[in-house]
């Protein structure tokens, strides 16, 4: 049996699976700051291979703590499974190759749009005879709220909520939840269609760990489960 570990730093959160062969056999967030991958390594000493990919830092933290094991941290210069057009490859986020990666290995050889809603929104097309294309970015459901309270003088910060959408509201809560959550679902239908009228049988995955707010308000999409990220690394590191 094949184990590996793999690991998932964003903006907000450290996240970590332990796979045996193709399954996963725990997950969980950790502190980059303790020895968490440490006892991880302990609890599994079968682990014969790390992956690691970071967009919030702390890779050195990491790193002390896997100093026995063969660790591969991802970036543009790490070979991947499919081509990236990127003009500077350095400066592509290593979440999104994962994801791309993780579309892959679910829908091999088809279009596939990847929109992934966290602290930013992010864009990102994988083509059938396999090329990476990265779309726009744009602020997230958080950065949305938080950038109206600090640039006005009186809207309160507001946090998303399941709740629908009123175009016609009752209180400023309201108004800044249906801008927020109105402008997203409007802003990523809107770049839906304009990808689709170029490639053709477009799959769309939603990502990211806001995509719960929008299950009820966007139609034909793959809404991707919690492990999609770790199976991302782990099809680029059976790649390597």
């Amino acid at each position: 049996m094949s184990y590996i570990l793999t690991i998932d730093i964003g903006n907000t959160r450290a996240k970590y699976a332990v796979f045996r062969d193709d399954s996963i056999i725990e997950t969980a967030v950790f502190n980059p700051y303790n020895n968490d991958l440490k006892d991880i390594t302990e609890k599994y000493p079968q682990i014969s291979k790390v992956i690691l990919s970071s967009v919030g830092g702390k890779i050195e933290e990491c790193l002390n703590q896997l100093k026995n094991h063969q660790v591969i941290t991802l970036s543009g210069k790490t070979p991947l499974p499919f081509s990236l057009k990127y003009k500077d490859k350095s400066q592509v986020g290593s979440d999104r190759l994962v994801a791309v990666a993780a579309a892959m290995a679910e829908k091999p050889n088809q279009n596939n749009l990847i929109i992934d809603i966290g602290t930013c929104i992010t864009y990102d097309i994988l083509t059938s005879d396999n090329y990476h294309l990265c779309g726009p970015i744009s602020p997230g459901i958080n950065l949305r709220f938080k950038a109206m309270n600090d640039y006005t003088a009186k809207l309160p910060l507001c946090k998303p909520s399941m709740d629908d959408i009123n175009i016609i509201c009752n209180s400023t809560e309201e108004c800044l939840h249906a801008g927020v959550i109105g402008s997203i679902s409007i802003e990523i239908e809107g770049f839906i269609k304009k990808y689709s009228n170029i490639y053709e049988n477009l799959n769309v995955f939603i990502i990211g760990g806001d995509n719960i707010f929008f299950e009820n308000k966007l139609k034909n999409c793959i809404f991707a489960d919690a492990n999609f990220t770790f199976n991302g690394l782990r099809y680029i590191l059976n790649y390597q």
